[in-house]
Order: C-alpha cells, then sequence, then structure tokens
C-alpha cells in the first residue's frame, strides 16, 4: 500500500502545486503519469501479491521500448499534424530528455493496467505458434494503410491508429513460442481466449480520459486539431477521438508482447546496443518533431522583440518574468506588456506567436476572439514567413472566445 500512498501523493501534489507554480506546470504531466505507475505498480502488488516489472531491468526494458513504440507515432504527425506540443523546454537537449520521460510511460501503464484488472498475474499468456498467412495479410494491411495515410493524411488519418498493430501483429504470426509468452489480441483471438482483447479494450477509455485529463490546462502539453473534429472537446481531446484509445491499446498490447518474446532472447551487449540506438532514434524523431509540430517553447517574456527597452528594465524591477506572472500580477501592468501577455497564454502559444499576432493588428485575448481566422491567417502570411496551420489559428481563437 505504501507505493499506492506514495504515487497517489505524487499525482495529487503534482496537480495542486502547478496551480500556484508555473515550473511545476511545466513538469505536471510527468510528474503525475510517474505517479501514476508508482501507484498502479502498488495496486498491482497488493491483489496479486507480485509485478508484471519485478526488477529495474524489466522497468527500463518497457519504458525504453515505449519511447520507441510512441516515437513511431511523432513521426506520423509530421504527416498528420493532429496534435501539437506547447511549453517545451528551451533546449534541444531538454527537449529530448523531456519527452523520452514522457513516452516512456506509455507501454508501462498499459502493462500494469492490464495486470490490475486480470484474474491472475500469468493471465493472457500462452504458447503461441506462426499463422503465415495471417502474417501477409496483416503485412499487407500495414503496408496499405500506411500508404493511405502518408497520401492521404487529411482522410485516412483514423488508420494512423490501427496500423502499428497490423505490423507488430504480422511480425507476432510470423514467430513460434517455445514458452508461454504475454499474447496479443490476435494471438488469445486465435487461441479462443476472448479476455485477452476484452481487458484491452475495456483499459482504452479509462486510460485515455486520465491520459487527456493530466495533460488538460498543463504549462507544457499537446493540443489537438484532428480534421472534422475540432469541437466538442473533452479536455484538450475531440470527444470522438477518445474512441481512437481502443485500437491504440489493441497496438499497445501487440507491442508488449512483442516486447516480451524481444526481451528474451537479448543478452546485455545486445541491451546496451539496443538502448543506445533506441537513444539516437528518439533523438532524431524529438528534433524533427521540434521544427514541425512544436508551437512554443517554456515562456520567457525576455523573448519578446517588440517591447521597448524600458518595458523589459519593468518587468526585470517587477520580478515579472513570464506571462503567467505578468497576468497574476497583483500591481498595474502596462497595456502593451498585458496584451502580449494574455495572447501568449491562449492555449501557451507563446511569445514569438503573441508577437505575431499583434503585427497583423490583433492586440489581446478578446481581440483574438473577435477575429475571423481565415482573415486573421491571410493577414499573417501577408506578413511573409510560416504562417501557423490555418486548424491551429482556429483553436487559438476559439480558446480565446471561451476565455472570454
Amino acid at each position: 500500500m505504501l507505493r499506492v500512498a506514495c504515487g497517489a501523493a505524487a499525482v495529487a501534489a503534482g496537480l495542486f502545486f502547478s496551480r500556484s507554480s508555473e515550473q511545476i506546470s511545466l513538469w505536471r504531466f510527468a510528474i503525475c503519469w510517474w505517479g501514476v505507475l508508482v501507484a498502479l505498480d502498488g495496486a498491482v502488488r497488493v491483489r496479486h501479491g507480485a509485478s508484471p516489472l519485478p526488477r529495474a531491468k524489466d522497468w527500463i526494458a518497457c519504458a525504453a521500448a515505449s519511447v520507441l513504440f510512441w516515437d513511431l507515432f511523432e513521426l506520423l504527425d509530421l504527416r498528420l499534424r493532429n496534435w501539437w506540443y506547447v511549453g517545451v523546454p528551451r533546449t534541444v537537449a531538454a527537449g529530448a530528455a523531456f519527452s523520452a520521460l514522457c513516452f516512456a510511460t506509455v507501454l508501462p501503464a498499459v502493462r500494469l493496467g492490464l495486470a490490475l484488472i486480470a484474474p491472475r498475474l500469468d493471465a493472457g499468456t500462452a504458447v503461441a505458434g506462426p499463422d503465415p498467412r495471417a502474417a501477409r495479410i496483416l503485412a499487407g494491411c500495414f503496408a496499405v494503410s500506411l500508404a493511405l495515410v502518408l497520401a492521404f493524411p487529411r482522410f485516412a488519418f483514423p488508420l494512423a491508429w490501427l496500423l502499428l498493430w497490423f505490423l507488430f501483429e504480422a511480425e507476432l504470426a510470423r514467430r513460434r513460442d517455445v514458452e508461454p509468452r504475454l499474447s496479443s489480441a490476435l494471438q488469445a483471438w486465435r487461441a479462443k481466449d476472448r479476455a485477452v482483447p476484452v481487458r484491452l479494450l475495456a483499459l482504452g477509455l479509462p486510460l485515455g480520459l486520465l491520459w487527456e485529463a493530466l495533460n488538460s490546462g498543463a504549462a507544457r502539453g499537446w493540443v489537438y486539431t484532428v480534421p472534422g473534429f475540432e469541437s466538442p472537446k473533452l479536455f484538450e481531446m475531440p470527444l470522438a477521438g477518445y474512441l481512437g484509445y481502443l485500437p491504440f491499446l489493441l497496438e499497445c498490447g501487440a507491442a508488449l508482447a512483442l516486447l516480451d518474446r524481444t526481451v528474451a532472447r537479448l543478452q546485455a551487449p545486445q541491451a546496451l546496443i539496443l538502448l543506445l540506438a533506441i537513444a539516437g532514434f528518439h533523438w532524431k524523431a524529438d528534433g524533427y518533431g521540434r521544427r514541425a509540430t512544436v508551437v512554443s517553447v517554456a515562456p520567457r517574456l525576455s523573448d519578446a522583440k517588440s517591447l521597448a527597452p524600458e518595458d523589459l528594465e519593468w518587468l526585470e524591477r517587477a520580478g515579472l518574468r513570464t506571462s503567467r506572472d505578468v497576468l497574476r500580477a497583483g500591481r498595474p501592468v502596462p497595456a502593451g506588456i498585458r496584451d502580449l501577455a494574455e495572447l501568449a497564454e491562449v492555449a501557451h502559444l507563446g511569445i514569438p506567436w503573441a508577437e505575431r499576432l499583434e503585427s497583423a493588428g490583433v492586440r489581446g485575448q478578446a481581440m483574438l476572439g473577435a477575429a475571423d481566422p481565415d482573415r486573421l491567417w491571410e493577414r499573417l502570411r501577408a506578413q511573409g514567413g510560416r504562417p501557423p496551420d490555418p486548424a491551429l489559428l482556429r483553436l487559438w481563437v476559439r480558446k480565446a472566445r471561451e476565455s472570454r
């Protein structure tokens, strides 16, 4: 029970102190999700007397696989542009480290969640044989899905939450087990074990709601611009988007089944080489994402190029370093500084985009909320430089309206 209490305390503390501390808000998602993992591990130990991740090396393997697993989605998002990151760390190295810390929680959460709702710790394990015909069909489904997503991202984006399932299940269908291993949904289905896919699907919405709830409102997190589903939303996720967590959990289950078979065959030197390869892959993937799907970095008003030197001096004397500091200041603030801070805080779009909006004639949150997104986008494009994605601009306008 101590693990459960410590994990729950970490989640509660992260949520509570993020309301008053911007630094904690920037770290909130990582703090809370690692707290969730500690609590889940404790709950599984209380229920079954042991954990599916009993040793440090099991946690490292599952966390590393989780980073690689989510990096594949980040590469897909370079084409999809369905989600964007805000408030990321200011340096490339810190950004890659923080994203790895967060991505590392996905597969452990699913592994522990499955163990918690299973009747026994070894439930869902079996000796699976190969199925060459299924492997060929699934590989074909993966290839077709990937081609459609890349060619028609606006219409085929739902396939992004299925194609890795096809790929992982195809690889699993090629293999022959020599001892009981964790079953994927399709492996279990072929063995007439319906409980495995049922447990995976049952975890989808609870974990999805928790992921989105802990991201909502954080100074560092993500926002969505899914074609045709820009509203209504629950937290930042479009309501219909929660259905995507159902196939996503099937992908997670297949990834965990593949991991279980891969780790069993690795020797220490091979494991170290694989960890280094995953780290290198993540560094490159995070770099691509930083250039394409990052909206803003951790805010500092000293980044503002439009503020006069006397305004920057005033901010320094007042000890106001971020837009959030300005909006919470218990003293009068010059109108130009307040307008810039208001814009920067809308969906955490940041100082550079706030200045771009000001140069397009938008002064403050109220004016952004009253703007026509299409006309504003044209004005931003006319300035020169890269305009924001039109869906992202619509999100900013909608968030400004909701905040009035």
